[in-house]
């Protein structure tokens, strides 16, 4: 029965607007708000997103996926569901596109799109019409949801990789762009609960917060949220700060929460099941062997 249920059973992910800081809304607990839910499109995956101000213009960018199609993508939109090609370059790579983590730094807009069939951890820079990648920070292994942060002027790195998708892995380096070494605290944790990025860290008034998927019981239950509480060279030290539970009417599953100033975006899934789930999940699966994709909107 688990057998036939991992082919009859699929994800049906959405993602969900909240107009307050994240550290509030992990404080108080998405129950407490009003979420705006989206609809972009009528693919199984709308998921991983990620918001951001441009000219001052939101826009959200996340992984769109269908069995039907193959690999997921990167699709960036605004918020009243108009494309926007900025991740179109990025896509056009044969792969699995997914967590597309994009901040600013020095005036910049900068992203790090997860490409671990690709070996790499690149950093791409918004040129005013599209990212183009600009420097590999790492390389050798199936890096994936990888976030930066900067604290007194030093650069953080924290990831994981596919084939140890809970060893939440650190390195620092001085500069963006510079040579990231491995962290003396790294691996920073190795639990299905909390050694998974679910997001990029949070912060307010000194205080950081790591975000973690928590797939201790299944893939994208909840969220765990860390405090970070010494960070330097040297020292990394966390203790377990909440859990953000999944709400209706999307209450299968919670696995990424992501911010811009005051703007907070989750997704969150329900579990579908149905017989036709067999044959598109058969297709789908031959298509990545043969390295088969179809574009999503077309081109």
């Amino acid at each position: 029965m688990k057998l036939l249920n991992k082919f009859t059973d699929q994800d049906f992910w959405r993602i969900g607007l909240i107009r307050e800081h994240p550290l509030d809304v992990i404080i108080n607990g998405l129950n407490a708000y009003d979420i705006h839910w989206f609809n972009f499109t009528d693919k199984d995956f709308e998921a991983d997103p990620f918001v951001f101000t441009l000219n001052n213009k939101d826009y959200i960018a996340y992984e769109i996926f269908d069995y039907s199609h193959g690999n997921g993508k990167i699709e960036c939109v605004d918020f009243d569901g108009k494309r926007y090609s900025f991740f179109d370059d990025v896509n056009k790579i044969v792969g699995h596109k997914s967590f597309p983590f994009t901040f600013e730094e020095e005036n910049e807009l900068y992203s790090i799109v997860e490409t671990s069939d690709l070996n790499e951890l690149a950093l791409y820079k918004f040129t005013g019409v599209k990212f183009e990648k600009v420097k590999t920070l790492l390389s050798g292994e199936k890096y994936i949801d990888t976030c930066i942060k900067k604290v007194d002027g030093i650069f953080y790195l924290f990831t994981s990789t596919s084939d140890q998708p809970f060893k939440q892995q650190l390195f620092f380096a001085n500069s963006l762009l510079g040579d990231y070494q491995t962290h003396p605290c790294s691996p920073i944790a190795n639990d299905k609960a909390f050694g998974r990025n679910g997001g990029p860290i949070v912060d307010r008034d000194n205080n950081y917060y790591r975000v973690c998927q928590n797939c201790a019981i299944t893939y994208g239950g909840s969220l765990k949220v860390m405090h970070i509480t010494e960070l330097s060279k040297t020292v990394y030290k966390e203790v377990f700060f909440k859990d953000v539970m999944p709400v209706a009417p999307f209450s299968d599953g919670i696995h990424t929460l992501s911010y811009w100033d005051n703007m907070t975006v989750i997704d969150s899934k329900n579990i579908l099941s149905k017989y036709g789930n067999i044959y598109r999940k058969i297709n789908y699966l031959a298509m990545v062997k043969l390295g088969k994709e179809i574009p999503y909107f077309g081109k």
